[in-house]
């Protein structure tokens, strides 16, 4: 399939060159936009042998339409507010898509870009290269599998995305509301907050703790910290920063029957049964032992090591369900969750309250999306004054 990749930068680069190399089945690099200094130096071959650069998404559309450049699939990794107006047209001329993360700023855009993708019957996935992982595709395994029995509890801190400033320094769009629409939640954590949903289920509501230039000099957060409720009754904390030494990786779930503890990859189990002989409930309800502590039995779950480049992995699914020989790691639709997530946390923590995260296609969902979205302007209005 002529495929092209929008936005050469540090992410686009990596999926042409892996196009480029011939590491894609079914996937031809056909087509580039804003190719600049190293990154022409590393797609040199394959703009020597005629793959045209264009300077922006509408150039390139343009073409495709006046049918100079005949193409399948685009690949979009622009800057985030970007990501919903080139999927639409995209979709609109009969294009498959793959967008890196996040679907855009808010979730509306999000929501735009599943009813294009549904309009066209084309395919549409989300690069969400942290589900290759096999550690987590393990614990969902086990979370899913209801084994261990319902969630009671979930605490995961994230603070191994450390950057310095001069990071936040290198594009013009980074770290402002107007370029780049949020901080850490919005840039890093896409990955986790998807994880998160992809899990254990979207939350019902949660409680957000945004702290905007804690640790650098930019209008948006580098610290964070959600408080969460599930249906159920269970709950959680998600913690991340950019601006936090030496980091951290580490996820604990507690099920009925088991805790899950998953630190830098690896996943220990520790199970209740073997020592209590029966139910935590039952155990609890009719145990006269006060002040046992229970230890638990814990081993180390087995996971395969993780493959080297899992871009790659993300790349050939969605290839194969395009070509319909498979299905994608993340579907499109999955881009409106984590979105969801981050748009509650930002507006929750503007707000000061705790608020409902909306259900995806619920009439409650764009009087959400109205409210963010006014908060969103009024941030973008403080960052220009």
């Amino acid at each position: 399939m002529r495929t092209a990749v929008i936005g050469v930068g540090n992410m686009g680069s990596k999926y042409a060159c892996l196009i480029q190399e011939g590491q894609i089945r079914g996937l031809e690099l056909c087509a580039l936009t804003r190719v600049r200094g190293v990154y022409r130096e590393m797609l040199g071959k394959s703009i020597e042998a005629g793959v045209p650069v264009f300077e922006s998404a509408d150039a390139l559309f343009d073409a495709v339409e006046k049918r100079d450049l005949p193409l399948d699939c685009v690949i979009i990794a622009t800057p985030h507010y970007s990501h919903e107006s080139i999927a639409v047209r995209a979709f609109g001329l009969g294009l498959n898509v793959l967008s890196d993360k996040p679907s855009g700023v808010y979730s509306r855009q999000a929501r735009h870009m599943e009813e294009a993708a549904e309009k066209s019957g084309k395919n549409f996935a989300m690069v969400f290269n942290q589900r290759t992982l096999p550690v987590y595709r393990q614990i969902r395994d086990i979370v899913k599998s209801g084994k261990y029995g319902a969630l009671k509890r979930v605490s995961w801190v994230v603070t191994d995305w450390y950057r310095p400033e001069k990071y936040y320094r290198s594009s013009a769009w980074h770290s402002t509301w107007e370029g780049e629409g949020g901080g850490v939640l919005l840039n890093q954590c896409p990955h986790n907050l998807d994880l998160l949903q992809w899990i254990l289920g979207m939350p019902a509501k949660l409680q957000g703790f945004c702290r905007e230039g804690r640790y650098h000099d930019i209008q948006v957060e580098d610290d964070v910290t959600l408080y969460m409720e599930w249906e159920n009754g269970a709950t959680g904390t998600f913690i991340s920063s950019t601006g936090e030494a030496p980091g951290i990786n580490r996820l604990e779930i507690s099920l009925e029957e088991a805790m899950l503890v998953c630190d830098r990859g690896v996943l220990k189990i520790g199970e209740l049964y073997p020592e209590l002989g029966m139910k935590e409930e039952e155990y609890r309800k009719t145990s006269d032992d006060y002040f046992r502590k229970i230890q638990g039995t814990w081993s180390e779950a087995s996971v395969p090591a993780a493959d080297e480049n899992p871009y790659k992995i993300i790349l050939q699914s969605y290839a194969d369900a395009c070509l319909g020989n498979g299905s994608n790691i993340a579907d499109g639709t999955e881009g409106r969750k984590s979105l969801l997530l981050s748009n509650a946390a930002y507006l929750s923590s503007w707000e000061g309250r705790m608020v409902e995260v909306p259900a995806p296609g619920s009439d409650m969902e764009k009087e959400f999306e109205k409210s963010f979205e006014s908060w969103l302007d009024r941030k973008k209005n403080e960052g220009k004054e």
